[in-house]
């Protein structure tokens, strides 16, 4: 009991930590393949390493798709809907900040949606913490690409669309796991997220009309192997982890850390500015965070 108490109280950190880099990983991929068929790929190979893994650990594949529907719809929500709505405006030229505001939206929705379908505490203190860690975000973004966002011109009506439906895909996703999901086996249930997430992205990779051809480099490759060894098997599984054993509205705070954390990194990578507006609001989204987490434990 220990050990699994230490384990929920690091698990978060080393989470958005992961998770984190996924978009620094993305900026090296986004030219090398088109959003959706490059997240195929990540979920296809994923879904193959997982398959010796749940053997070595001794759990059963799945054999009846029926009984894993709930996973396979968390899938299709959390990667093809999440990953793929998300990066394919980014791709389309849309500014990084207007789609982060949107995504930023996302814990308040899924903290709504727990306490009305699963009965999750709604207190002043978790209200005010998502309040507080979106105003931070909102400070982080405007600090690093100005009051307007970056964009100039005009917003595309169908861009801002699929922002929505990563936003909401996320928000569904993270609520529809905690309830319908928790008696899943981590690992199986895992695969079969994998393996709708991949059914998922080649159906809208077809849709779109993206094409198949992948500029493999070395530089892709390096990112593609991390995606799936450090996001989509270690991050995605700490996710589900923390999900089976946390609040939803709790675990989906922790998604304000993750731009701070991803400006951080560009600081340092690309050279990007780390103004003192950006840093403010990095500590402002730590103490809603932490808002947050504390009014989960009382």
């Amino acid at each position: 009991m220990r050990d699994q108490a230490l384990l929920l109280r690091i698990a978060p950190l080393l989470f958005v930590s992961i998770w984190s880099t996924g978009f620094i990983a993305a900026k090296y991929s986004m030219h090398n393949a088109d959003p959706f068929v490059f997240l195929c790929l990540r979920f296809s190979i994923t879904a193959l390493a997982l398959v010796p893994i749940v053997l070595f650990v001794g759990a059963a594949l799945p054999r009846r798709i029926w009984a894993f529907r709930h996973d396979m719809v968390t899938g299709a929500l959390l990667h093809c809907g999440y990953l793929g709505f998300l990066f394919w405006p980014i791709k389309n030229g849309v500014p990084a900040g207007i789609v982060a505001i949107i995504i930023g939206i996302q814990p308040i929705l899924t903290m709504t949606l727990a306490s009305l379908y699963i009965g999750e505490h709604l207190d002043f203190r978790k209200v005010a913490g998502l309040l507080i860690g979106f105003v931070g975000i909102s400070v982080v973004i405007v600090g690093k690409y100005g009051i307007n966002l970056g964009l100039s011109g005009g917003l595309d009506l169908l861009d801002l669309g699929m922002c929505v439906v990563s936003l909401m895909s996320m928000a569904i996703g993270v609520f529809y796991q905690k309830k319908f999901c928790h008696q899943s086996q981590l690992l199986p249930g895992t695969l079969m997220q994998y393996v709708a997430g991949s059914l998922a992205t080649a159906g809208f990779a077809l849709l779109f009309g993206e094409t198949w051809a992948i500029d493999w480099t070395p530089g892709f490759a390096l990112a593609l192997g991390w995606q799936v060894l450090g996001l989509s098997l270690g991050a995605v599984m700490l996710l589900m982890y923390i999900i089976k054993n946390g609040e939803a509205g709790r675990i989906s705070s922790m998604f304000y850390l993750v731009p701070p954390l991803v400006v951080i990194e560009a600081h340092y990578l690309f050279g990007e500015t780390l103004g003192v507006v950006s840093i403010v609001g990095m500590l402002i989204c730590v103490i809603g965070v932490y808002i947050v987490s504390r009014s989960a434990k009382t």
